[in-house]
């Protein structure tokens, strides 16, 4: 019986001490703003390089930045368009044979894609 009730007891503690802060926190509704520090000072500093320098940058250096896409070659297209006929095609293999699965579906692919057309 005793050991129930210092069992009991250490629970409502826990139970206070986890759930009071939440209930009393008070919330702050000024803000205060903070002083420049040094370090705030020199991270500032160092901002405004970075934009100066960023902004001296030329047209042609920022196009060259960006990378442009180059169209694919008539091989990869084909090679395309074999893999997705072979991936619409496991769904009519799938129902004839009944195969489910990750691995039955790579060796349909790899078999589908081996064959010559």
């Amino acid at each position: 019986m005793l050991h129930r009730l210092i069992l009991a007891l250490a629970l409502i503690g826990f139970l206070g001490a986890v759930t009071l802060p939440s209930y009393t926190s008070a919330q702050t509704t000024t803000t205060e703003e903070k002083k420049d520090t040094k370090k705030a000072k020199a991270t500032k500093k160092k901002e405004e390089k970075a934009d100066t320098k960023a902004n001296t940058k030329t047209d042609d250096q920022k196009t060259k930045t960006t990378t442009d896409k180059k169209a694919p070659s008539a091989k990869q297209l084909a090679a395309r368009k074999k893999f997705a006929d072979c991936a619409h095609s496991w769904g009519d293999h799938k129902k004839k044979t009944g195969e489910k699965g990750k691995k039955d579906y790579q060796d349909y692919m790899s078999k589908c894609l081996k064959k010559e057309d």
